[in-house]
Formats: structure tokens, sequence, C-alpha cells
């Protein structure tokens, strides 16, 4: 029986698989060698202690939440992935799979903590390599990764989030709306059932799917043993190349990525550094977004406020009260012309930061 094609009740294969991972009794690599051998109903049968009502359940909750499940040895599997010697055996799926096989792919991951330096690197290169057709995979965590997503869901090829717990529960809270519109416009993964919390242990996992579905990594901030490094780790034990952004050397967040350099890692001081070594990678090598114009495009709807907003904003992040304080607006002013101009595309905004699109 292959998978996907069901049994005498109806369920798919994927259903029984689902309810396998479920199983806190078997761990990932159980599972993983359990389902080399045999088709998931068959195991479940063998395996499980549940009743086939506990398997249509938790199917049709997946099917609810618009969930798809992929299993290792089945055609819509991830191709990067399948190759992966430690790939999990069942992947969940929130959002469009289809973009786990479309273009060139590059991780662009960093602390949870960084720089208003940090931010604005992460968010221009999540936004210059989704409008170069390039899909950016971050692990949908505060700081760099989030930042990163933020401006690859602005236009362009689509994101990918990797996460460590269930797909029922987007962890951190505060990036639950970050959380819809990477799945609107492309896809989150995660090796973890419905129903799992997002634990500590979980998140070398998470980082070797992130590396693994990667054509190339980026750091852009990291302290000198921060998390950033179980992913550069597991990228350089799968063979993808890693580039890492310089920073300064009195920054305490630069230390990681300097380091990285120091090792030999390839230095990235803008889109193009990432298409060169996705090219040299054997991925597509799609053509840098063009430099945007620094002059605000002629609108008669644009008012004095909203100029002076767009003079203020450069390619550097920057926070609301240092703009009321450049600007001399009021906070209503200020809220209403940033949502002119991001409405115009012409200006985005990320966690409080604002910046020139």
């Amino acid at each position: 029986m292959s998978a996907g094609s069901g049994d005498m009740l109806g369920l798919p294969e994927q259903a029984y698989a689902a309810s396998l991972a479920s199983d806190p009794d078997i761990g990932p690599a159980t599972l993983r060698e359990l389902l080399a051998e045999d088709p998931p109903s068959v195991v479940w049968r063998r395996n499980a202690t549940g009743a086939v009502t506990d398997v249509a359940d938790g199917w049709a909750e997946l099917e609810r939440r618009s969930i798809t499940v992929l299993l290792r040895d089945h055609s819509d599997y991830p191709p990067r992935l399948a190759r992966d010697p430690r790939a999990p055996a069942v992947l969940f799926c929130l959002g469009d799979a289809a973009a786990l096989h479309e273009g060139p792919a590059a991780a662009v991951v960093g602390t949870r903590a960084p720089t208003r330096y940090g931010i604005g690197v992460a968010a221009q290169l999540g936004a210059d390599l989704a409008a170069s057709g390039v899909s950016v995979v971050s692990g949908l965590a505060l700081g760099i990764d989030g930042a990163a997503h933020e401006g690859a869901c602005s236009a362009g090829a689509p994101p990918i989030g990797v996460v460590a717990g269930g797909l029922d529960d987007p962890y951190p809270k505060r990036h639950a709306r970050l959380w819809e519109r990477v799945a609107e416009r492309g896809v989150i993964v995660s090796s973890s059932p419905l129903g799992v919390r997002t634990e500590k242990w979980r998140f070398p996992v998470r980082n070797r799917l992130l590396a693994a579905l990667s054509d190339v990594v980026v750091v852009v901030e990291s302290r000198h043993h921060g998390g950033s490094r179980h992913t550069v780790d597991a990228a350089l034990a799968r063979g993808v190349p890693v580039g890492a952004v310089p920073g300064s050397i009195r920054s305490a967040t630069s230390e990681g990525t300097n380091a990285l350099l120091a090792d030999g890692a390839f230095p990235v001081c803008s889109v193009g550094d990432v298409l060169v070594a996705l090219s040299l990678a054997g991925a597509p090598a799609p053509t840098p977004p063009s430099a945007p114009s620094r002059v605000l495009p002629p609108d008669p709807e644009f008012d004095d406020h909203e100029r002076r907003l767009y003079e203020a904003l450069s390619s550097d992040p920057v926070s609301l009260d240092e703009l009321a304080r450049t600007t001399g607006l009021d906070l209503t002013a200020l809220c209403a012309g940033l949502e002119r101009l991001s409405q115009a595309g012409v200006a985005r905004g990320a966690a409080g930061w604002w910046e020139r699109a």
C-alpha cells in the first residue's frame, strides 16, 4: 500500500502517519525506521494502542486546520529534505506545500536580540531575496528571523517558516500575525504534530530541518555562542554553504558572524553575494532587484506631512519616536502618514520600526 492510498475505512495513509507521530512512545528516529519498512497503516496496527476513531478524529482536525501531511516516501515530500539522512518521516505543513519545491531557498537567521543595524539588514535581505525569486527560510523567532520574514512577505518568492512545535500553537505569541502572513504567502513546516508545545530540546531538530531545506544559510547577527551556531553546524554537516554579514568589532551581536567570517564563511554585504553563492551551489541564479528610487513617486494625494516622513526614512529602520522627533509630527499624523506611504508601497514597517521600501 503506497502513501495516500488509504484503507477500507476511507482514511489515507497520512492519517495513520500523523497518529504515529503523535504517539509519545514513538520517537522521530524510531518512526523513521518503522515507516521505512511498512506503510503507516500497517505500522499503526502493529504498534499503536489507540482506536481507529482516534485516527479519524485526528485527521479531521488536521483537515479542519488545512494542515497538509507529507510522508518521506511520497512524491510531494521536498526533494532537498528527502536526501537528508535525518529527515523526518512525517512533515506537517500549514500553507502551500508546493512552496517547498519552487526555486532556490536561502535561510536568514540570527540573534533574538539584534541591533537596529541587524534588523535593517535582515529585513532588506529578506525583501531583496524574495524579489529576486529566492524563498527566504527562517525560524519565525524574535529578532533577525522575524525581520527577515517581514521583508520577505512584501512580495516575490514564497517564504518558508520552520518551527519547533505544533502548527496549532504560534510561537512566540507576538508573531501570530506574522505566522498568518507567511502561511498565506508561502508555507510553515514542522516535524511536530498538533498539540506539541515549543520546548527547548526541539530547537536543534528545527535547526536541522531549516538547514536541510536551504541551498545557503546566511547569519546576520549572532553572539559568539548564539543559537544560530546550531543551524550553521547543521548546514556545514550537510554541505550547505554558510555566509555571514560583517559587523562592528565593538558589537557583541557581531561576535559570532565575525568569527564565522574568520573561519571561512562567505561575506554577505548585499543580496548579490547570496545570489552568487546560490549559483555556485548549483541553484538557479536569479537577477538582483534594481535599487529603489530615493525620490518619492509623484502622487497628487501625498501631502507635506507624508513627503516630510518619506525624506526622514532610509534603508536603515527607524523607530516611531525618532520619526516624531525628526519630523515634528504628532502620533496621529505620524501613523496616518506612515500608513499612506505603506499603502503606496514606498515604506514598510516591522515591529515598530520603519524604512523605505
